[in-house]
């Protein structure tokens, strides 16, 4: 059977378009396959830290928990000890007493008075005056708050420095912005 050139020429680019579809599925592949490739090797990490450096990590923190068990019980049983022998060695000795002297009875004292409270639209009382009252015996005194302001940060009204700040922020913007580039520039070659 014979083809004619029109044939010919449509085969040809059929065939043109096959082979960079799989230039294409090529290159897509083979970062799959090492994605693949990478997380397997990550996986063969963590089994071997699980099975290899795990027990021993328990084992040395077994050994470590004993010795400071040992060490407290030494501790412990010498402060046993010395509480022991400080008790017997400690034994008060008789000592002349003094005779008793007259001590004078105490005076009645006055009762202090209450002092009358004026009373204002806002209240406002300093430490002194609220420690003052607070100590008289009055049934009227009581210790009342004084609101305070927020304290405002002493850079004006900017953004406090937390965070990665604005040349982090630039950095990453920066970073991204490669990326992005560097990602199209491989689809359209691919």
């Amino acid at each position: 059977m014979s083809t004619s050139g029109a044939d010919q020429e449509f085969l040809e680019e059929e065939g043109e378009e096959v082979v960079a579809a799989e230039g294409g599925n090529r290159t897509f592949i083979i970062l799959v396959g090492a994605l693949g490739g990478l997380l397997a090797l990550g996986i063969c990490a963590f089994v071997a830290w699980a099975f290899l450096l795990g027990p021993q990590m328990r084992a040395g923190r077994e050994l470590q928990n004993q010795a400071i068990l040992a060490t407290n019980t030494a501790v412990a049983a010498a402060a046993a000890a010395m509480a022991e022998t400080a008790t017997t060695e400690a034994q008060p000795t008789p000592t002349e007493t003094i005779a008793p002297t007259d001590t004078p009875r105490p005076t009645p004292t006055v009762a202090p008075t209450a002092t009358p409270v004026p009373e204002t639209s806002e209240v406002t009382a300093t430490p002194a005056e609220v420690s003052e009252a607070a100590t008289t015996t009055s049934p009227s005194a009581t210790a009342t708050r004084r609101p305070t302001a927020t304290p405002k940060p002493a850079g004006g009204t900017g953004v406090p420095d937390t965070g990665i700040g604005t040349l982090g922020t630039g950095a990453v913007a920066a970073g991204l912005l490669l990326l992005l580039i560097v990602v199209r520039r491989m689809r359209r070659a691919a």
